[in-house]
């Protein structure tokens, strides 16, 4: 063990935001407060990750670790945690975005081409530059603490906090690294699996902040770096799109996901055979399903009426998801025996429902600016005119308090 895993009274009142005697108030009234690993002279040691992990427990609180994810690609993963990020954010939450996703879209969507660039650079002094794997590397390969890096957005939010974690493209060697039959089934290696959690406790410690959610972009695949951020996550969304293959890909997480944790059941009771005291690993692997997002549709107005709806086409394809939510993922999460895998609050009803921006999309990504704040900013030239027009605004809008609609579910439900 690390001596930056060790914690004292004093590190555990700046984290929770208390004085020094209220800890040990704590330690006198719950019962169930961590053990210290040793007594030194200056006072007590914990274990950080057990404390983090009491904390979260209680009335103090803690972050919220929420995935999104859908194996198929382009269903609007990276778009909706970024614009997620910021309602919530402007809700006065303090919000940590993690970008593990080889292709990096979330890092050159908030931070830009050249700041991202910057954050890949490395020296002698930086061997893995200032990304997710400075933490990552170390932290798998047990040499070395790992060392966390934020950045904040180009666009930052005017109230709240936002930090991102900088993904990087050496993720798809990360996920090689990782191996399911030894670390997970086996029960040797869970820790490695749980990199996204440990990752988000360091930066707690590292940058003194609690956050309130942290957002996981994800690979669209069921690979390794899927799991190891699910069995860190304590929920998890999925988007999908008005197309072919959503409501297929739908069923498939109902399929796959089960059979995710019943290999970290495996594991974990293995490893609590010899490490009963372990107070950490019985709450992982718990990943409850949050509901879905129906992203990318067009609308029309009704014949006769102002009334908006679907197009035919999208609102074909959306009842095949809805049922594909209500018919096969569920009733399979439902299956899962180990925890609650979906809450009452969730259902086949879509917890956001976001409009095909069009140009809108694109533009957001190219100017690094979040939609709330894209009417503010003239369109890139590409797009043709100088000024949005009110059409565009008015939609710009309209799925902005989507977004914010959304921020309030999750603070509410989750």
């Amino acid at each position: 063990m690390h001596n930056d895993d060790l914690i004292g009274l004093y590190e555990i009142a700046q984290i929770a935001n208390v004085s020094p005697a209220a800890v040990g108030n704590w330690r006198k009234r719950y019962s169930n407060f961590p053990v210290p690993i040793k007594q030194l002279q200056s006072g007590p040691v914990f274990q950080r990750r057990q404390v983090l992990n009491w904390l979260r427990s209680k009335e103090v609180p803690m972050a919220k670790l929420i995935a999104l994810f859908n194996n198929k690609g382009g269903v609007g993963k990276t778009t909706t945690i970024w614009n997620l990020a910021t309602s919530l954010a402007e809700k006065d939450k303090k919000v940590l975005a993690i970008d593990f996703d080889p292709q990096c879209n979330l890092s050159i969507a908030a931070l830009g081409n050249e700041g991202f660039s910057s954050f890949l650079e490395s020296s002698k002094e930086l061997p893995y530059g200032k990304t997710i794997r400075s933490f990552a590397l170390p932290y798998i390969q047990q040499s070395a603490p790992g060392v966390p890096y934020i950045d904040k957005p180009k666009v930052a939010p005017a109230k709240g906090k936002l930090d991102i974690v900088p993904g990087d493209f050496w993720l798809n060697n990360f996920s090689d690294i990782l191996n399911v039959g030894t670390d997970v089934i086996g029960g040797a290696g869970l820790y490695r699996f749980l990199m996204p959690s440990s990752l988000v406790d360091a930066i707690e410690k590292e940058y003194q902040t609690l956050y309130d959610f942290v957002l996981i972009d994800l690979p669209p695949s069921f690979n390794t770096l899927v799991r190891a951020a699910l069995y860190s996550s304590d929920y998890f969304l999925v988007p999908c799109t008005a197309d072919l293959f959503s409501a297929y890909c739908v069923g498939l997480i109902g399929q796959v996901l089960p059979r995710f944790i019943e290999d970290w059941e495996q594991g974990k009771t293995r490893f609590l055979q010899s490490n009963s005291y372990d107070q950490i690993l019985p709450k992982k692997g718990q990943p409850k399903f949050g509901g879905w997002i129906f992203n990318g549709f067009d609308t029309r107005k009704k014949a006769g009426s102002s009334e908006i709806e679907k197009t035919g086409a999208d609102r074909a394809q959306f009842e095949k998801v809805q049922a594909s939510i209500e018919d096969q993922l569920i009733p399979k999460l439902n299956g899962i025996k180990p925890y609650k895998a979906v809450p009452e609050f969730v259902g086949k009803i879509p917890v956001a429902n976001i409009e095909d921006l069009n140009v809108m999309a694109p533009d957001s990504i190219v100017q690094n600016v979040p939609i709330k704040y894209l009417h503010q900013h003239r369109p890139t030239r590409d797009i043709g005119r100088g000024t949005w027009s009110q059409d565009q605004k008015n939609l710009m809008r309209k799925m902005d308090e989507e977004y914010d609609k959304l921020a309030d579910f999750i603070i509410t439900h989750f």
